[in-house]
């Protein structure tokens, strides 16, 4: 019997309290029992850690007698774990104590549990969890589900998320096209989605349109974004984005979250970007890092203690949840840091960094975020806040890439840093401005190879205006010198995008020109302003044709009796009354003053 998952000879169990749990038909008996379900009489599976362990948070251990089962039996974690001794499970963080969760006095509060069914994180101490951990304390046969009982009275019915239709505004052969689109121009930049994967989902989704699914949102954002890059935009791609929004408002108030649903407000957050105001991305990207903490994606599993263990580990899952994390995390970081807002932060992140891929840059994308400081200022932690500014500037410049967009973003990056560094201290602004106007001249370079390809992407106007910032600010003649430069650039995009954002940020250019022209004509009317007189001559009282002779070199050492009166009076004749003897070098030594006559 093939079920709707696809899995031969398998039902799911419609028990509460086993959801989520394949269960395989027949007699299914365990060579060996761990010692936790022999002490117990409980059943077991003979897995290492066992069902019945990992449900209720036992430590699951073998007797040294017992045949251990094999590694085709056991369950696969997500990472490959480490040599463990023989007989005992990997020490994972909920196996550190006896009962970790309800001992009295146990230090894991604050750690999470996730139920990987509806990927609904929250922490142990949360009024949902405490039901089900009470239930464990009890050794109860049936434990509570992860559940939100008693939330409150339940005078109305729930909000039923309405049905979505992805073929009403797309053919499946026009969602190829954007698809192709999304992932040649945003794949590449940002290693969102894999496209292989995508596209059996989406097939599958258009060729079953009915009902609700997780991909919806994600179909959706990929068909939006897709005509954005697109040369040839689909006439309903407004609309498109409108049912995307639709989905994840419905998806983010109803149930759970779900990686797809993490996604879909990337998705979401980049199209705003690319199309609305800085406040949309901006509070679209705070609701992604919200929906992230909801799905656990901070966390690795191996850090998480799981209602419903899955009956096997997939390693793909596990690098999807760490790129997901990531890329929402910079994209937030991002935003936050240009625009001037708060980003949202974690207490503790044990999720690892996805590893660089061939034909993309997302790992590019998560270092620069990486790179920059917060913005709120600890004087405990950081007591000089402009050095901190100025060593994540070194770092920015020392970034290499291929990428023209990630050029862009580390220009955009480092003016953020020198508005920082402006505003708060200007002798480290003008110590850096040198490296910030070569970061600027760089990504001029980038910004035409992108309008020359037609890639649309933000930062193509974006970073050009506000290099002109820059080098107005920086106000010395060498930064003056690319105004020209720049202005050229702005030009060539307005006759290429004929937008009002264009138009607006062209003339505003223009006008801030002609506002540092003004002041510097005040600054030469008020250096004009002073005659020019002609010196006056110096006579120096002292100099090279002075009659003043030098003072004698005298040595204050001298043991001899000094005569003040030969000093004082230079015309006084030096008579010896007689001859001085021969001294031998052999006898005592001896001294007799001379005497003087005037």
């Amino acid at each position: 019997m093939t079920t709707q998952n696809g899995h031969a000879g398998v039902k799911r169990s419609i028990s509460p309290d086993d959801e989520g749990h394949e269960v395989h038909q027949g007699r299914q008996r365990s060579r060996a029992a761990c010692t936790p379900c022999r002490q117990r009489k409980r059943k077991c599976d003979g897995k290492l850690p066992c069902a019945t362990c990992v449900r209720y948070e036992y430590q699951c251990e073998y007797a040294s007698n017992a045949k251990r089962p094999s590694a085709a039996h056991a369950d696969v974690a997500q990472e490959p774990p480490p040599p463990q001794p023989i007989g005992r499970t990997p020490p994972s963080i909920i196996q550190l104590q006896a009962h970790p969760l309800t001992a009295p006095g146990a230090r894991f509060h604050h750690r999470g549990i996730l139920d990987p069914v509806k990927t609904r994180f929250v922490r142990a101490n949360s009024a949902i969890a405490f039901p089900r951990i009470l239930g464990m304390d009890l050794e109860s046969d049936s434990i509570p589900r992860l559940h939100s009982f008693a939330w409150n009275l339940g005078l109305r019915h729930e909000p039923q998320e309405p049905s979505v239709d992805v073929t009403t505004h797309l053919t499946w052969g026009e969602m190829q096209t954007l698809a192709s689109s999304y992932f040649k121009n945003v794949k590449t930049e940002f290693g969102l989605l894999d496209e292989a994967e995508f596209m059996e989902q989406a097939s599958s989704r258009f060729s079953d349109p009915s009902g609700i699914r997780d991909i919806d949102s994600v179909v959706l954002g990929v068909a939006a974004i897709g005509s954005f890059f697109s040369a040839t935009p689909h006439p309903k791609e407004d609309v498109i984005f409108l049912d995307a929004r639709r989905v994840l408002v419905a998806k983010s108030i109803g149930n759970s979250p779900a990686p797809n649903h993490v996604a879909g407000w990337i998705l979401r957050t980049l199209y705003l970007r690319m199309t609305s105001r800085p406040h949309g991305s901006w509070i679209s990207s705070c609701i992604t890092m919200h929906q992230v903490e909801a799905s656990g994606l901070h966390k690795e599993m191996q850090t998480i203690a799981v209602v419903y263990p899955p009956t096997t580990a997939d390693h793909k899952l596990a690098k999807g949840r760490r790129r997901l994390f990531w890329i929402a995390r910079a994209l937030n970081t991002i935003l936050s840091f240009e625009y001037g807002r708060t980003r949202v932060n974690f207490d503790v992140v044990t999720t690892k960094k996805f590893a660089a891929e061939n034909g993309n840059h997302g790992h590019q994308f998560v270092e620069l975020a990486e790179l920059l400081p917060n913005d709120f200022v600890d004087r405990d932690r950081e007591p000089d806040p402009p050095a901190a500014l100025s060593h994540a500037l070194s770092r920015l410049e020392a970034l290499q890439t291929d990428s023209h967009f990630i050029s862009l973003l580390k220009a955009d990056l480092s003016f953020a840093i020198y508005r920082r560094l402006w505003l708060m201290s200007l002798t480290d602004a003008k110590d850096r401005a040198d490296t910030v106007i070569g970061i600027g001249r760089s990504a001029l370079t980038a910004s035409a190879k992108l309008l020359a390809s037609r890639t649309p992407w933000w930062n193509v106007i974006c970073t050009p205006f506000q290099f002109l910032c820059v080098i107005i600010a920086v106000g010395t003649p060498t930064s003056l010198s690319h105004i020209q430069e720049v202005m050229n650039l702005m030009h060539t995009i307005a006759q290429t995008y004929d937008t009002h954002m264009v138009r607006e940020a062209y003339n505003q250019a223009t006008a801030l020109i002609t506002m540092a022209r003004k002041r510097k004509h005040k600054e030469l009317e008020a250096l004009n302003a002073v005659p020019e007189t002609p010196p006056f001559t110096d006579h120096p009282s002292a100099g090279p044709s002075s009659t003043l002779s030098d003072a004698p070199s005298m040595d204050w050492a001298m043991d001899i009796p000094f005569e003040w009166e030969m000093f004082i009076n230079p015309d006084l004749q030096v008579v010896p009354d007689q001859q001085v003897p021969i001294v031998d070098p052999t006898a005592p030594l001896s001294y007799t003053a001379p005497h003087f006559k005037v």
